[in-house]
């Protein structure tokens, strides 16, 4: 398979740190490699670094034996081209924002592109207590940021099916869930967001396997993204892709409707606020 842009990025940017990181301008890489048998031009160096190219086998191996990488460029291809690999942050986000529909089921927490700049900085400071007050402020920031802008935005059509429980959670306070609570039911009767729920009382409940979000683009391959505590992966194996869309519709044939999951939304709202 033809790997897509992301990926020749990504093998860009890393290809660039090392030849930075060996003191090496593009021309001394090309004319290195050169020497080796094949001529390349540092054009064609400058094309892979830019994620414009594609570094053939052959040519992966040169430039890693070229800056002493380690075999780190192999490394690297095989995590971005193999299904089931360790995502990038940036190519999530990337993909997130470029896509033309995401289909996402979350149990725990909203998704980072609906959550508000408090949930957010208290979901980072509880998940991540060792960052220092900047950085926490920082992430805060950026999360919301890009929240608003896909707010804001007209794509990717969002269809979210959370778990009941995920409205009963109070991460940093009550008034911090209240005002999450609040944008989400904003963005729903906006139609910004197609937003369904699953009752904790369900018994066919296909949510075991944990959260997960399918991310479907025009000039891409769909894929899917699941995240745990230590890493997220993207999964590209078309077969694995078609079980999660199966499982994200198990969860909408069980959800109950959208005038509904609204409806509990806003009762949860009063419940926080007293009323």
């Amino acid at each position: 398979m033809t790997p897509d842009e992301h990926t020749l990025k990504i093998f860009g940017r890393e290809l660039r740190r090392l030849r930075v990181e060996a003191d090496l301008t593009q021309e001394a890489v090309a004319r290195r490699v050169s020497q080796r048998g094949t001529t390349i031009s540092n054009s064609h160096v400058s094309d892979i670094e830019n994620g414009k190219a594609l570094a053939r086998p052959w040519l992966r191996r040169a430039l890693d034996e070229t800056m002493h990488g380690g075999g780190r460029l192999e490394r690297l291809w095989e995590e971005l081209t193999g299904s089931g690999r360790r995502a990038w942050l940036h190519e999530v986000t990337e993909r997130t924002h470029a896509a033309d529909a995401l289909y996402e089921y979350q149990a725990l927490v909203f998704p980072v592109y609906l959550q508000t700049e408090a949930y957010s900085r208290a979901l980072i400071r509880y998940g991540a207590p060792w960052l220092s007050r900047k950085d926490l402020a920082e992430r805060a920031k950026e999360r919301a940021n890009r929240a608003r802008h896909m707010a804001q935005a007209a794509s990717p059509v969002i269809w979210l099916v959370i778990d009941q429980s995920l409205l009963m959670r109070r991460y940093g306070s009550a008034e911090v869930q209240a005002e999450q609570l609040a944008y989400v039911a904003d963005l729903t009767e906006k139609e910004r967001v197609n937003l369904l729920m699953v009752p904790v009382d369900e018994p066919r409940h296909a949510g075991n396997n944990g959260p997960f979000r399918v991310i479907t683009s025009g000039n891409q391959p769909e894929v899917v993204y699941v995240e745990s505590a230590h890493e997220g992966q993207i999964i590209t194996a078309t077969n694995q892709v078609g079980r999660y869309r199966m499982w994200f519709a198990a969860l909408q044939g069980i959800a109950i409707g959208p005038d509904e999951t609204l409806e509990a939304i806003h009762n949860e709202m009063k419940r926080i606020n007293g009323v």
